[in-house]
């Protein structure tokens, strides 16, 4: 039976409440903020990494940290457009199906020449089964002759396109022309690693005393679940332009009380009850930047509730985003496609059914569901797994109470994950239905399309569509245009909708607070690729 409205008073006030309870109380501005330590700056980081392993990383809380202690052959600037790190300069050939990096003389931290051989150990590294990378098919989506073939297992990680011409010059030969081959390498897991330490050590390399750098900073302290700590690298190529000599990376929660106490200086996001609070509590250093990230509920194809397109079709249809939005509170933008509408070289693309009104939705999704074989005396229930972060569980709350009220007998629990084991869940297809993200790894809507392509070790989804394959695959075609590959990006977005493979929900704005002396933050990178090296204290007063 539906409701005479279309959200009951409960769902309603649960939202509202979520969204503005922290509107009624009286906030001063705090105290003018003085810098007692200059040696160091302390970041929240949210969760503990699952990894400082670049090749076997996969999630932004270790791309942050990695990024400090090592270099790519590039890196991102302000704007977060893609410039030189430890290549200074790079050039394609043959229609952009060969592109030559030219190294720079760098060391690694223990006094090593770094050269073109590092990278091809740890491209090899990336794409070898053994290493169980969550990000080798990256190398397939980037058309490296060979990857398709070692990641089946076919062939031999030494046939990868990749080759040394010498010590300081590198070469990737591709199967097809990738216009934006360069963007794609500022991910840390195509980083490159010291080949005889991972060796020497195996799983251990990466702790304190064996861990060797590329970049700005060395690993100093370790501590699950608490922090990381790392110096300055004193051989470290630009090592002059590095003026914070230590950064600590904190896992734990409660940032925004340890903002307060000037115990962080740079929070990872702000509760979503305590934002208007932190505008006029800290005027002036809550930053806000548009992200290239999107929100969705991944249903498990595999799994018996979401086999059905009907039952999938359903949920798109009532889940109300402007409620999920409301609730989070940071600005986000509603979503019905993955491609954030900020991305370059993208477009738009819409459901057929998001002309309907708000009751006809309600109405074709009951119709819908009942034709799956659901009703009141068969509910539909499942299991949503989330990460353990409040807005997340205010949001995933808000959604469950939405679903209930519109049609009573679609009934989710919500099970809260810690953030390791999510992911492991995710990888495993151990779940039916997750509340997941993902940020492009760089700026073009196939970093965000790919990781539904059949063969993607990030299709949590389990949607395999051969037309879908051939559709990504044939963005990268010798000789087309610009325009016409956006119409393409468009067309398997709308294949997506059609086949209702997941439900979007939104287009992430981030919200954190900066202590207002740091110089050289930059809201202005969709990536959020920020890194340390570049930024400084003010001086003294």
């Amino acid at each position: 039976m539906l409701p005479n409205k279309p959200y009951s008073i409960s769902a309603l006030s649960l939202a509202i409440v979520l969204a503005l309870s922290a509107c009624h109380r009286e906030v001063k501005p705090a105290p003018e903020f003085k810098r007692s330590e200059y040696n160091k700056i302390v970041i929240s980081n949210a969760v503990e990494p699952s990894t400082l392993d670049p090749q076997k990383s996969s999630d932004m809380a270790a791309g942050a940290i990695i990024r400090q202690m090592m270099d790519g052959l590039v890196s991102t600037d302000a704007e977060g457009k893609t410039i030189p790190a430890l290549a200074l300069k790079w050039e394609p050939s043959d229609e952009g199906r060969v592109w030559t990096f030219h190294l720079r003389d760098a060391n690694w931290s223990n006094g090593d020449p770094i050269t073109a051989e590092d990278f091809v150990y740890s491209f090899r590294r990336l794409a070898d089964p053994a290493t169980a990378a969550p990000n080798s098919s990256y190398l397939e989506d980037a058309k490296i002759q060979g990857a398709a073939e070692i990641l089946q297992g076919k062939a031999k990680p030494d046939t990868l396109g990749v080759k040394a011409l010498d010590k300081k010059t590198l070469q990737f030969t591709l199967t097809a022309p990738v216009p934006y081959f360069p963007d794609m390498l500022i991910q840390q897991f195509t980083y490159p690693v010291h080949r005889a330490t991972v060796e020497k050590f195996g799983e251990k390399w990466t702790q304190p005393g064996n861990y060797v750098s590329s970049g700005a900073y060395i690993l100093k302290e370790w501590r699950v679940n608490s922090h990381i700590t790392m110096d300055k690298n004193p051989t470290y190529y630009d090592s002059k332009k590095v003026s914070i000599p230590q950064a600590v990376f904190l896992a734990i929660g409660k940032e925004y009380d340890r903002y307060r106490a000037d115990e962080v200086d740079v929070t990872y996001g702000i509760p979503s009850d305590q934002i208007k609070i932190a505008e006029k509590e800290f005027p002036g250093q809550v930053r806000r930047a548009t992200l290239l990230c999107s929100w969705f509920l991944e249903p498990n194809l595999e799994s018996a509730e979401f086999k059905n397109p009907k039952v999938r079709r359903a949920l798109n249809l009532l889940t109300d985003r402007a409620i999920i939005t409301k609730v989070a509170g940071r600005g986000d933008k509603e979503a019905f496609q993955l491609t954030p509408p900020n991305m370059q070289g993208g477009g738009e693309s819409a459901p057929a059914w998001k002309p309907l009104k708000r009751e006809a939705r309600i109405a074709e999704a009951e119709k819908l569901l009942r034709e799956a074989g659901y009703s009141e005396e068969k509910p539909l229930e499942f299991q949503i797994v989330y990460t353990t972060s409040e807005a997340a569980k205010k949001q995933i709350t808000a959604l469950q109470s939405i679903w209930k009220a519109t049609v009573p007998f679609v009934r989710p629990t919500l099970m809260n994950e810690e953030w390791k084991t999510f992911l492991d869940k995710r990888l495993q297809g151990n779940f039916s239905m997750a509340f997941a993200g993902w940020c492009s790894d760089y700026n073009d809507p196939a970093g965000m399309l790919n990781i539904f392509k059949s063969n993607n070790p990030n299709n949590a989804f389990h949607y395999k569509n051969p037309e879908f394959d051939k559709l990504m695959n044939s963005t990268l075609e010798a000789g087309i245009s610009a325009e016409e590959r956006a119409r393409r990006y468009v067309s398997a977005e709308a294949m997506l909708q059609r086949d209702d493979a997941f439900i979007p929900l939104y287009h992430q704005v981030s919200i954190n607070l900066v202590k207002p002396d740091i110089q050289g933050y930059s809201d202005r990178d969709p990536l959020k690729n920020y890194t340390i090296k570049n930024w400084s204290f003010a001086p003294k007063k």
